[in-house]
Parts: C-alpha cells; sequence; structure tokens
C-alpha cells in the first residue's frame, strides 16, 4: 500500500490518495488465506494453497487499523523488523477483530520473542536445557554426522564454507557411507528436507568455492535446497561474510560452534602434523629378506601372481588407522598408531551360520577398481647392501580389492614393472555396500581356506607337497562347500586349481603389509599458511606435497543444545532462509518458506548423542543487521553477542578464559575499533588490583593469522595487516590492554593476564618438524559457570552487528559439583567446569598419562601454584625449547624483517642435529607456548598504500 503516484507522490503525501492510488487506480490486493501460529503468522495463495508469506513475532512486532494507519476503515497494518503488511477486511469489525487476537498471541505465546530479553537479544534464557560441548573437530562431526542420520523431518545447515566431500567419521573404513554428500543424499533420499544456506563470496578474494558446493549439493536430490547469499552487487555487500555455523535437526537438536563442515577443520586432541596414509608394503628379494621392522603380514608372490603364499602366511589383513607422535618419532611417519583396527576373520562356526552371500559380477568388481585407484603410490630404489626394494602405499580398499576383486589381475601388474615416483591422486572412496561386501568377501575366503605358514589342511583343493588336489564336480554335483566357493568367487573356474595351483615362478617376493588409511584426504591436508583452498572441484588433488610440507592442526570448540534453545537457533536459521528466499526466489515455489516448530510438548531423544549432556541454562545470541537477516530498517541492529561477553567479563568473580582466532579491540574513543572487549577486561583488572583481589585472564589465540603467505615477504600484507591489528590491541601503542595497566599502576600486568598460543612437533621423513596449532575457537569460560561459544571472532567484524553475522550460545551452569578456587571450596559448574578442564589438560599434554610425569592438578585455576608455576611456567619452557631447538617464526628473536632474514638463514639444531634433540624434544610439555609479544615489534605491518590491501578501508581488517 502507499500512494506511489508514478513516482511523483510517497505515501505519506495524503491519506485518502494514498487510499485512491492503491486501492482504485492501480489496485494490486490479492485474496489471500490469512493464519497466525504460536509465534508467527502469514499467509497462503488460495488457488494452489502455496505458502506465500512467513513473518516472525519479533520485538519490532506493532499493529494497527483504521483511516489513518491504512486510509481505510476496514484495513489492518502490521509491522515486524523485517516486514510490513497492510490487510483489507471485508468489515471493519472483522479488523478490529484480528488486530486484538494478534495483539493476544503477542503478549502470551509468542511474548518471549516480543518483550525485551536480557542482553538485548532476540530470544530469551531457557532454562532447564540439555546441552554439551565438543573440543576439536573428530567428536564435533563424528556427533553432527549421528544427528544427521537420526533425522526425521527436515535439516538445516549454514556455513561461512562448506565441502561436500568432507568425511564426517575417520578412518574411512566405510568407504564414502560418511561423506556430508553422502549422508544428505541418503535422508533426502528418504523424504528428509535438507536446506543450505552458504556464503557468497567474491571469487577474487575467497577461494571457498560455494557455487561448487551448492551444485554438489543439488543435484544429489530434489530435497535438498540451497541458497547462497549476499549477491553483492546488488545489495552493495562486500566486505562482510555470513560466518555462523550451525547445523539444526528437527528443529529439536541445535550444533553450535566455529567449526564448519569444510576441508582442515577435522582434528583431535593429538593434532597431527603428517598424514602420509595408506597401507605400507615393503618388499625384498628373497635372497636378501631381512626387514627392518617386525612384519605384520609376508606375502608371498610369484611371477605368475599367485597368491597362494598368501593365504598361507595370513590369518588376518590388519588396517591401521592413525599416527600418535610417540610412533611417529620412533620410526616414521607412517607408522600406526596405538588405536588401531582391524578386519577381524570370524570363526568357522560363526561363518558357517552366516548365509550365503551373493555372488559378484566380473563387471562389477572391475568397475569398482577402475573408480578407486592407489591413494598413493610409491616405487622407490634404495637400502643398504646393494638390496632392491619397492615401497608400494595402497588405500585401505585398494588392500581389500587386491585380495578378493582382482586375483586375475596381478599377473598383468606383476609383469609390468613399476616406474619410479608414481603418484596418483587421491581416489574416491568406495560405497558401503560395497565396503561390507568386500569384508564379507574377505570372511568367507578366510574361513573356507585356513591355511597357515606352519601346515596346510587336507581338504580337496589344497597344495600338498607343491601338488595340488582338487576335484571338478559338474555344476550339478558340486558339494556344498564347492557351491558357497563358486558364490563367493563367481565363474572364474574351480577355486581349488586356479587360486590355489601356483604356477612355476622363477622369482619370489615378501610383502610386508603395514601402515594406516590416510585421515585427511585430498584438500583437507592443507596448511593455509603455504596454501590457501584452490581448486575445489577436485576434491582428491592434494594442495600440498604430504612428503615435504606438514599440515596445520585445527584446534576448535562447539556445542550441541536441544529443545526450546535448538527451536530458538532453528528461528534464526528460518528467518535467514525466509528473507534470502524473498530477496532471491520470490516466485521460486520449489524454495519454500520455513515455518518455525511449536515450543509446547517439545519430544527429545538423545540417544544418538554420544556425548554427556548437562542441564543448563541457555540464551541464544546473535549479530545480525538488515543485510543479513532481512530487517527493513538499516538501523536494527542485534549485538547481543557483544552485550552478553560485556556484562560476563564485567560479572566475573575469579577468572576468565578465552579462546579466539582474533583479539581486536582497542581503548574506547580510539576512532578506528569499536567493542569494548579490552576496555572491559582493563577495568576488571583494575578493579581487582585496586581491591587486592586474585583475578587470572587467559587468552589463546593463534601464532600467526590463517592467510596465506610469507610474514616477512611480499605475499604476506594480509597476514601482516592482522598482526598489527592483533597487537595493537595486546601490547603495542597506548591505546593496548598492557600498556593502559601499566598506566594504571599496575607494573606487573602478567600477574593477572597473559597470552598463549599453541605449538607441536613430530617427524617427517625421519627429520623433527613443527607447526603451530591454528586456534580457530570462539570461547569465552567465566568462574567455571558461564560459557560463551559460537562463531563470534573478537573483534568489530563479528561483535558490532552490522558486519558478519554470528551465533553463539550463552551457558549458564544449574549442575555444580565441588571444586576449588583460589584454595577455597568452590561450587564448580558441570558444564563449563569440565570444558575449562579438558581444555586444560589437553593444552598441557595430560590427556594421555605418562607415568614419569609429575601430576599437575587443573582444578583451581586461581591460585598462584597454578597460575605461576604450571601454566605460566610451561609455556615459557616450551617457548625457549621451540627457538632453541625449531628456530620458529613467529618469536620474541625476531624484531625486525633485517633479523628475520639472518634468522632463518641460519640452520637450527633439528636441521644440523636431527639425532641429538629428540631429549630435549621429549621435554616439551603439551602444547602451550607464549605469544611472541615482541615479533616484528620495530615494524610497521600496516599494509602498503600503494598495494590492495592498503587500498582497502581499515574496517575490513577489524
Amino acid at each position: 500500500s502507499g500512494c506511489n503516484f508514478c513516482g511523483c507522490l510517497t505515501g505519506g503525501c495524503c491519506v485518502r490518495c494514498s487510499y485512491f492510488c492503491s486501492d482504485v487506480v492501480w489496485s494490486k490486493w490479492r485474496n489471500r488465506w490469512f493464519f497466525v501460529k504460536e509465534t508467527c503468522f502469514g499467509y497462503y495463495r488460495p488457488k494452489d494453497g502455496v505458502l506465500r508469506c512467513v513473518v516472525l513475532f519479533d520485538q519490532g512486532f506493532d499493529i494497527s487499523s483504521g483511516m489513518y494507519s491504512t486510509g481505510m476503515r476496514n484495513g489492518l497494518q502490521i509491522a515486524t523488523n523485517s516486514r510490513y503488511l497492510v490487510i483489507k477486511h471485508p468489515t471493519r469489525r472483522m479488523a478490529k477483530d484480528w488486530m486484538r487476537y494478534m495483539k493476544g498471541v503477542a503478549n502470551e505465546s509468542a511474548r518471549d520473542f516480543t518483550l525485551p530479553n536480557p542482553h538485548q537479544s532476540f530470544a530469551p534464557s531457557r532454562p532447564g536445557v540439555q546441552a554439551g560441548w565438543f573440543v576439536d573437530g573428530a567428536s564435533y562431526m563424528s556427533a553432527v554426522a549421528d544427528a544427521l542420520e537420526a533425522a526425521t523431518e527436515e535439516i538445516f545447515i549454514t556455513d561461512w564454507m562448506l565441502s561436500p566431500e568432507i568425511y564426517m567419521k575417520r578412518p574411512t573404513l566405510d568407504g564414502d557411507y560418511w561423506r556430508l554428500d553422502k549422508i544428505l543424499k541418503r535422508k533426502a533420499e528418504q523424504g528428509i528436507k535438507i536446506f543450505v544456506l552458504l556464503f557468497k563470496e567474491l571469487d577474487f578474494a575467497l577461494g571457498i568455492n560455494s557455487y561448487y558446493s551448492k551444485q554438489r549439493l543439488v543435484e544429489q536430490h530434489e530435497n535438498i535446497k540451497v541458497l547462497r547469499h549476499p549477491d553483492h552487487a546488488k545489495a552493495g555487500i562486500l566486505f562482510w561474510a555470513h560466518h555462523e555455523k550451525l547445523v539444526v535437526i528437527d528443529q529439536t537438536y541445535a550444533f553450535v560452534g566455529g567449526i564448519d563442515l569444510c576441508y582442515g577443520r577435522w582434528d583431535d586432541y593429538k593434532h597431527r602434523l603428517t598424514d602420509l596414509g595408506s597401507i605400507s608394503s615393503s618388499t625384498t628379494s628373497s635372497a636378501n629378506n631381512t626387514t627392518t621392522r617386525k612384519p605384520s603380514t609376508v606375502v608371498e608372490l610369484d611371477e605368475n601372481g599367485s597368491i597362494a603364499n598368501l593365504l598361507k602366511s595370513s590369518k588376518s589383513i590388519a588396517i591401521a588407522t592413525a599416527v600418535d607422535r610417540q610412533d611417529a618419532e620412533r620410526t616414521d611417519a607412517a607408522t600406526p598408531p596405538p588405536d588401531t583396527r582391524a578386519i577381524e576373520a570370524v570363526s568357522s562356526d560363526e561363518a558357517s551360520s552366516e548365509s550365503s552371500k551373493p555372488a559378484e559380477s566380473k563387471s562389477e568388481k572391475q568397475k569398482f577398481v577402475q573408480t578407486h585407484p592407489d591413494v598413493v603410490m610409491e616405487a622407490t630404489n634404495g637400502g643398504g647392501g646393494g638390496e632392491s626394494s619397492h615401497k608400494l602405499l595402497i588405500g585401505a580398499a585398494q588392500a581389500l580389492s587386491m585380495v578378493n576383486s582382482e586375483r586375475q589381475h596381478v599377473t598383468e601388474e606383476r609383469e609390468t614393472s613399476l616406474p619410479e615416483n608414481i603418484k596418483q591422486n587421491t581416489p574416491e572412496m568406495g560405497r558401503r555396500n560395497m565396503m561390507d561386501k568386500l569384508k564379507d568377501m574377505g570372511r568367507d575366503f578366510k574361513n573356507r581356506i585356513t591355511l597357515t605358514e606352519q601346515q596346510t589342511d587336507t581338504g580337496p583343493g589344497e597344495e600338498v607337497d607343491g601338488t595340488t588336489k582338487s576335484t571338478l564336480s559338474s555344476p550339478g554335483h558340486l558339494s556344498e562347500e564347492e557351491r558357497r566357493k563358486r558364490q563367493l568367487y563367481g565363474d572364474a573356474g574351480n577355486v581349488g586349481a586356479n587360486v590355489l595351483s601356483p604356477q612355476p615362478f622363477k622369482n619370489k617376493f615378501k610383502f610386508e603389509l603395514d601402515g594406516q588409511a590416510k585421515l585427511w584426504i585430498g584438500k583437507d591436508y592443507i596448511n593455509f599458511i603455504v596454501k590457501d583452498f584452490t581448486n575445489l572441484d577436485s576434491p582428491y588433488v592434494d594442495l600440498v606435497d604430504r612428503s615435504t610440507t606438514v599440515r596445520m592442526p585445527w584446534h576448535d570448540v562447539a556445542t550441541v543444545v536441544l529443545g526450546p534453545a535448538a527451536r530458538d537457533v532453528a528461528r534464526h536459521f528460518i528467518e535467514r532462509w525466509n528473507a534470502v528466499k524473498l530477496e532471491k526466489c520470490r516466485e521460486n515455489t520449489s524454495y519454500p518458506y520455513l515455518l518455525p516448530k511449536s515450543y509446547n510438548d517439545i519430544r527429545i531423544d538423545s540417544k544418538f548423542l554420544n556425548v554427556p549432556l548437562h542441564h543448563v541454562t541457555c540464551q541464544v545470541l546473535r549479530s545480525a543487521s538488515s543485510w543479513n537477516s532481512g530487517f527493513i530498517e538499516p538501523d536494527c541492529v542485534e549485538q547481543s553477542i557483544h552485550e552478553a561477553y560485556v556484562q560476563t567479563i564485567s560479572k566475573a568473580q575469579h577468572y576468565i578464559y578465552i579462546e579466539n582466532q582474533f583479539f581486536i579491540s582497542l581503548e574506547m574513543g580510539n576512532g578506528v575499533v569499536k567493542n569494548q572487549i579490552a576496555d572491559y577486561l582493563f577495568k576488571r583488572i583494575v578493579r581487582a588490583h585496586r581491591d587486592k583481589k586474585v583475578f587470572r585472564v587467559y587468552v589463546v589465540m593463534p601464532l600467526l593469522p590463517g592467510f596465506e603467505g610469507d610474514v616477512g615477504g611480499a605475499t604476506g600484507i594480509s597476514l601482516r595487516a592482522i598482526t598489527h591489528w592483533n597487537y595493537a590491541s595486546i601490547s603495542r601503542g597506548k591505546s593496548s590492554l598492557l600498556q593502559r595497566l601499566r598506566a594504571a599502576g599496575i607494573e606487573k600486568p602478567f600477574d593477572y593476564i597473559s597470552f598463549h598460543s599453541l605449538r607441536t612437533n613430530s617427524t617427517l621423513n625421519g627429520m623433527p618438524v613443527t607447526e603451530l596449532i591454528y586456534v580457530h575457537s570462539k570461547l569465552l569460560i567465566a568462574d567455571d559457570k558461564v560459557v560463551i561459544c559460537g562463531s563470534a571472532n573478537i573483534n568489530d567484524r563479528s561483535l558490532i552487528g552490522k558486519r558478519d553475522s554470528e551465533v553463539c550460545v550463552m551457558i549458564t551452569d544449574e549442575s555444580f559439583e565441588e571444586g576449588r578456587m583460589n584454595g577455597e571450596s568452590y561450587p564448580c559448574g558441570i558444564f563449563a567446569g569440565k570444558l575449562r578442564k579438558f581444555l586444560f589438560r589437553e593444552h598441557l599434554g595430560l590427556l594421555e598419562p605418562e607415568p614419569n610425569r609429575a601430576p599437575i592438578d587443573v582444578t583451581d585455576p586461581v591460585i598462584d601454584g597454578f597460575w605461576h608455576d604450571v601454566w605460566r611456567l610451561i609455556s615459557r619452557r616450551n617457548t625457549r625449547i621451540y627457538d632453541e631447538v625449531f628456530r620458529c617464526i613467529p618469536s620474541d628473536n625476531v624484531r625486525s624483517f633485517a633479523k628475520m632474514k639472518s634468522f632463518l638463514e641460519n640452520k637450527s639444531l633439528s636441521q644440523i642435529k636431527p639425532d641429538d634433540i629428540q631429549q630435549v624434544v621429549s621435554s616439551i610439555v603439551g602444547n602451550l607456548v607464549d605469544l611472541p609479544l615482541l615479533f616484528l615489534s620495530e615494524e610497521v605491518l600496516t599494509p602498503p598504500g600503494a598495494s590492495k590491501e592498503g587500498m582497502m578501508p581499515t574496517y575490513m581488517w577489524t
């Protein structure tokens, strides 16, 4: 409605003119079925029942009627933060009845969203909510995969970046069953509606390729709907991003945190640096069959490819999974870890009770082989004493297919010599049903032919003294065992004659099967500073050379909330989806509007969540504005995450623990940075100093920003720009936090606040290596009672509301256990306390017990004995060792570019004496190190004005 008289008039000119233009001359009225639900309203199109509008009750809700508001006696005007509607009723009385009814709904069932909430959030605090936490991506992605598998109605996903080919559970022994796109396809085929919101990047600025992600998902099934936002030119949004990381299942289970479902995020507390992967097979001549390790399985092959000796020499095929640091240091990067898994053979009794498996056709086998080439195959010549050796790295699926599917192709492969240094792209893993078939075939094959290295059975078809006993039976007179063998192997001929009878051979080789399945496949193996994402449409092609470049470990934190809080997270997603739908595909009925579910009688079944759940009070927080959430007014902004941060800091009594990707926050009134995190930390520390109270602030952040480039070279401008603002906030300049504390009379600010990072080390090809652990968490814990976790960084982009869109949850404990705070008894919240203690144990290397290490108690985070004598002492000691052994960058020893050049030209002890540093490196405790506050302190790190980064506005970096 409103007068627009060909653009010459506005609705404010004249009420009657407005009515005339909208209702008489250029009428746009449409008949609709209007509805009002518990927390929303909207209308349908009568002719086909298509949902044409959904509006959520919010704090901007207002309703009025009458001539002045609508220009009609029977009109009704409804306004919210995101929509403005005018409805014309048949009578004035009906309009007033509707107005009265909607006001009642707004003040009753929808009052949680129409009345002010704590921290000025769109959602209220929800008591009695079940919630759990995840540290690092492995447990998070596994739980998300289980939740997706348990979905019964709908799935909502929104990420800054999403990789369809990401494996949610690892190692990938089930083929691609737990690959994200396959999970979503499987659920879509079951009738589950899946809605995905992706950030639409500027192609020249970011390489996350959201278009490819969308195409890969929508082609899976018609029930998968993907929208990308924003359209930069149309919306005029060039610098801001959708940064939320949410997964919502059935509007009942919501995962909220800092972990995107994309490459590089999967990790665990071990934070491995290397992943050479695959099953390694070392081959030696029979004339010199010594090996450097005890073989797991010895396989003898003749020149014709007979696998008779394989059958004789093995009772099982063990496939290792992952490498821990101790094993990596003891052997090499391809050594398997303690947590190995094996494909175990079932007993003969169990095998005989199983039903016969249908024969697999030869074409199926060939298709499997063709679509699953070797993950990595390397052939090298070397070894002492003129020994000729070959090393084959074969994927887990290939190991099975070699034994069961390619028996008749071995001869051809054996006759063809292997070229040197062959490498192939990481393959797409097999489907789960194929892997199951292969496993079953392996078990049946094993149970039917139980030859060992020491003895042979005397059944038909077995080799005795170089000859083979075999009974050739017609198809109509096959024994039960022979019939099952035919079912197992197809029509490849008599099993006994063709498999167990080796042909005469000239050369004998032995294969040692030992190794592991890759944990990071293709693009998932990444080091962001060395090489950022490119060519994501080739997911199985590595970005970097694994044999020379270590991966960058990833540390992150996320949560899961159930019930009403999950409904609130879903409500935020629905608001965003409907806004994008209205903006981009209003007339496309295949992309529907979404409706929020009722908050009454929420049914929760959390059996599929393999994580401890605790009863808490939870509030959903966000940074939202007109561009990212569809608000009508540009000045309508929500920054409840920032409000929750500053209030929590102000009310903290004993300590604050922060993990964040950035720390960009300056003194108020600086004219550049607007958020008040550092200002409130300053006030709280000054108050503790004035009151002579013990108060601690832990800050853990990455050693360097995760931008591709050389920190000391021409390619590291973006990296240095972020580094500048981090240090300007922490220690450099009069507006920095440490300088302000000293100016306030606090001579020893490190008695109150300390800045740290994470680093780890390993070996690669026998050489010691190290790399920073990238801290991507967005976490605050206060007093073992309050947790704020989500997607928001400590910078203006995330916190002031008008820039990046973000979602966090604020969790307050409702259940407590006995704890300690500054040496005194203290009620420790179970959710917050257990999360904080787990993080401390991870960073201090306490998750795996070491008998020779003195016990460390992390119960009391405030007492001097822990703050000074454990946390800060271990951090300083680790930092000193890394500097002495590896000459790491960044370092306090490097304060200028000139110093960096000379610093890097000198070889480190790890390069000069790699065998002599093991004892020193073994004294490193955990991953905790100091943030080097003097790194490049003599240089100007802001972008040069002539560079493209220098032409960008300053607020893009902050």
